[in-house]
């Protein structure tokens, strides 16, 4: 990511917030569903579509900046990997849990350490600070999912075991 855009996107998170940004990418995709389907109908050129679809890669591209990205590389080679093995194509197999719940918790703690050193140097820009911030966030939003599907999956266990 180029030094222009990460600036453009602090703008945007700063302005407008992480929440709104979401709401902003459904909206884009929902607008990339319907420019998909407009297009396959014969009612709209390739220009729109590659329209729509710019918006939606720039918006994934700031949840990216915003500390999503290892997610949604992982998320990424998941799903590569399964299309690999639907057309027939080797590759190795990508761990479908990703890291574990300590991982996740030890590296946030380990970025919101940097963060904070970071913001505490007089020399060295906020942003730098903000986008460890924003890791640490992340990691944290992971592990948290990763919390709930375990409780559920032993919640299910245990549901079965009585029946």
């Amino acid at each position: 990511m180029n030094a222009k855009n990460t600036a453009i996107y602090d703008a945007a998170l700063t302005k407008w917030g992480f929440d709104s940004q979401v709401l902003v990418l459904a909206e884009e995709s929902s607008e990339l569903s319907a420019a998909c389907s407009r297009f396959i109908n014969h009612k709209t050129d390739s220009s729109a579509l590659a329209e729509e679809a710019a918006d939606v890669e720039i918006m994934i591209a700031q949840l990216r900046h915003n500390g999503m990205g290892q997610m949604i590389d992982h998320e990424v080679s998941r799903k590569m990997t399964r299309l690999a093995q639907t057309v027939g194509v080797d590759v190795q197999p990508v761990n479908p849990f990703g890291p574990s719940v300590q991982g996740l918790l030890e590296e946030a703690g380990e970025q919101l350490s940097l963060a904070e050193t970071l913001y505490l140097d007089p020399n060295t820009s906020n942003r730098f600070a903000a986008a460890r911030a924003r890791m640490a966030v992340s990691l944290l939003m992971q592990a948290a999912q990763r919390m709930m599907r375990e409780q559920q999956y032993t919640d299910r266990c245990q549901k079965e075991a009585k029946v």
